[in-house]
């Protein structure tokens, strides 16, 4: 299956490429980074970043949605991964991680926000979930920001931490002559 690029005012958003691997394990060893994440993420080389990412994308043929490196557009600076992830269960979630150097800067929100207007334009999804430890507060403002909604019912405990479950439903199609405000800026 083809996954698509995303382009943003600021950021590229493009399928892994197999020479990802070196910036997927320094991603996954920065301990700031891992705080709020489950320990079997992070690879004990290179290498083993390499055999993951390799086997994410030979899985990832068939999917509709995979999570995407992250690059900036004025230097092709990797920053992280961002992108949509479909559980077993149907439902779609919208993930993102990067390098704690890059926070605070809106690229979370950014790509993030080409996530869900891809998911609800383009790929014709009705709702998507996200999911933050609940000590992950920059992981809650973004998803905040993008109009993410709690779903405390559905809040879960797994892998030591407790996970806070957040929801977004696509707002329906205003009438002629109606104004509905957008939640998140169209990809450009």
């Amino acid at each position: 299956m083809d996954h698509p690029t995303l382009i943003t005012e600021t950021l590229l958003l493009r399928p892994f490429l197999p020479a990802d691997a070196p910036d997927i394990f320094a991603l996954n060893a920065d301990p700031q980074v891992m705080r709020f994440l489950p320990k079997d993420e992070v690879f004990s080389s290179v290498e083993a970043a390499q055999e993951f990412l390799l086997r994410y994308l030979e899985n990832g043929k068939e999917q509709q949605f995979l999570r995407q490196a992250v690059i900036r557009k004025t230097d092709g600076q990797w920053l992280g991964w961002c992108g949509l992830k479909e559980h077993p269960d149907g439902a779609v979630d919208l993930g993102f991680r990067l390098h704690a150097a890059y926070w605070g800067n809106g690229y979370a929100t950014a790509a993030g926000a080409a996530w869900v207007a891809y998911g609800f334009e383009q790929a014709g999804l009705t709702r998507m979930v996200a999911n933050a430890a609940a000590g992950n507060l920059g992981s809650q403002r973004v998803l905040e920001k993008l109009g993410f909604a709690r779903a405390a019912t559905d809040d879960y405990d797994e892998d030591g931490f407790h996970w806070l479950r957040y929801q977004l439903e696509k707002q329906p199609v205003a009438s002629p002559g109606v104004s509905v405000p957008a939640c998140w800026p169209a990809p450009t």
